[in-house]
């Protein structure tokens, strides 16, 4: 698999459901999971919503799968990583090199259609303390176009909120009263430019947040 897609899987133990990716293999018999495996992406990410998946790391053969709870989401490095430990994290199982599991709780309170991982399926984008140059790339295979950035400082920027039935002019500007940039579009081409100012506007008319880093 290359990409994402959300599956449910209807319980037949004499049929086990197995998705294979680049870093890992997921088993299933009946549940309903999220799968999130781009080949150029340093991660893989396995979200289950309800049942039981049990994950295999196909880069250390032998080793004992993982289990997954019904809202948990289990991060998958396939590089060597410096800091293993998320503050934010669960659940950590150690690794002494690449290939690093870390698993995450999901928030039980809010409904699949809010939840960041499988937002996507009911046609909604969200993000939460993402960096602009995350959703960026979320926002080209959303509404499939490119975006650069010209000035290295603005992707770094954290931002949470949502997209629902916006066109693409339409986010660019939402996106316009949390970060300064200024943006120009030929074609599907968007490049992202910093405001000469660097001030943000005021904004009303929906709930985003964002948090400015250290410049």
């Amino acid at each position: 698999m290359d990409g994402e897609a959300y599956f449910d899987v209807v319980k037949d133990p004499s049929r086990p459901f197995i998705v294979h990716t680049t870093g890992i293999d997921i088993k299933v018999l009946g549940t309903a999971f999220n799968v999130k495996a781009y080949k150029m992406e340093p991660v893989i990410e396995a979200t289950l919503i309800h049942g039981s998946i049990e994950v295999i790391n196909k880069n250390r053969p032998g080793s004992p799968g993982v289990m997954l709870k019904p809202h948990e989401k289990l991060v998958y490095n396939k590089y060597p990583v410096t800091d293993q430990r998320d503050q934010r994290a669960d659940i950590v199982v150690p690794e002494s090199d690449a290939y690093s599991i870390t698993i995450k709780p999901l928030n039980n309170n809010i409904a699949d259609s809010d939840i960041v991982e499988t937002a996507w399926v009911y046609n909604k984008l969200v993000f939460e303390d993402e960096r602009f140059e995350t959703l960026a790339l979320k926002m080209e295979r959303w509404y499939n176009i490119k975006i650069s950035f010209e000035n290295e400082k603005l992707k770094d920027y954290r931002i949470s909120g949502s997209f629902v039935n916006e066109t693409p002019e339409e986010a660019f500007k939402e996106l316009q009263f949390l970060v300064p940039f200024r943006y120009s579009v030929k074609n599907n081409e968007v490049k992202i430019t910093k405001n000469k100012n660097g001030k943000c506007c005021s904004i009303s008319r929906k709930s985003v947040t964002k948090q400015i880093p250290g410049i």
